[in-house]
């Protein structure tokens, strides 16, 4: 099985970078989008649990479309989990909107 892109969008992310985004990323993509009502721990919980439930699928990279109520954030549970996974992928983790620290 060929490697995948995991790409996380956050409730109210900014997709105006989409366009040009989705051109880096190969044709394999997994998209997990937080829903309107789901609270950030239960997003969370989702995706680990939509990741353990493939086979072994490698990560080629992980993109994350934060909104911008997460970028005002100082120490954001979505951070470890993401890092955690960035770990994971060839290519590392893409953050957008880019911030100073990221």
């Amino acid at each position: 099985m060929p490697p995948t892109n995991l790409l996380v969008v956050e409730r109210n992310a900014d997709w105006s970078q989409w366009t040009s985004l989705s051109r880096s990323l190969s044709t394999a993509v997994l998209m997990l989008v937080q829903q309107p009502d789901e609270s950030c721990a239960a997003f969370h919980e989702r995706i680990c649990r939509r990741l353990a439930r493939g086979k072994r699928v490698a990560l080629e990279a992980v993109v994350w479309l934060r909104s911008r109520a997460t970028l005002d954030e100082h120490s954001n549970p979505s951070d470890v989990l993401f890092a955690q996974l960035g770990a994971k992928a060839r290519l590392g983790l893409r953050i957008y909107p880019r911030t100073a620290s990221a």
